[in-house]
């Protein structure tokens, strides 16, 4: 069940998704730093990197898309592939509607900052389960995994796999 977009072996979704991670984190970061400070200078850090995140997490679903429809998948890998996807999806629906919600300072230091906020919050959270299901996909039912390649790591996860 290799990955299709790979370069060798190697897939490239997990290798991007930690770019729209980093930039959801510091965008939280920057936030949470802007409530303390109050310095303007924070709530453009996060709208920035929201920004990024957004550009980057479409690049990592791109690579995604690409192994949802290329790889061949159990029923159970493939149900959890879906809910991977639409929870991605909509964290990243959340995340455009809080960074157009910044644009031009918009919600800096006004009623619609709390809201801005927390559609920051909430996905954060969201790509944290999402990013739970990815290592299931991979580790439990061997999406984008090249089996057989090591044998001697074969041979030792099947004398440790459950019986």
């Amino acid at each position: 069940m290799k990955s299709r977009a790979a370069l060798g072996t190697h897939p490239l979704h997990p290798a991007m998704v930690p770019l729209p991670i980093g930039a959801f984190f510091l965008a939280f970061v920057a936030d949470v730093t802007h409530l303390v400070t109050k310095n303007p200078l924070f709530y453009d850090v996060a709208h920035f990197a929201i920004g990024v995140g957004i550009v980057t997490a479409l690049l990592a679903a791109v690579l995604g898309l690409v192994d949802y429809f290329g790889v061949t998948m159990s029923a159970a890998g493939r149900r959890l592939a879906t809910i991977h996807m639409l929870i991605n999806v909509a964290a990243v629906s959340l995340y455009a509607i809080s960074w157009v919600m910044r644009r031009n300072h918009a919600a800096l230091d006004t009623a619609s900052w709390p809201m801005a906020f927390g559609l920051e919050v909430v996905p954060f959270l969201m790509l944290g389960v999402s990013g739970w299901l990815g290592g299931k996909m991979s580790y439990e039912h061997k999406i984008g995994v090249v089996e057989w390649m090591d044998p001697e790591a074969t041979e030792i996860g099947q004398r440790e796999a459950p019986k």
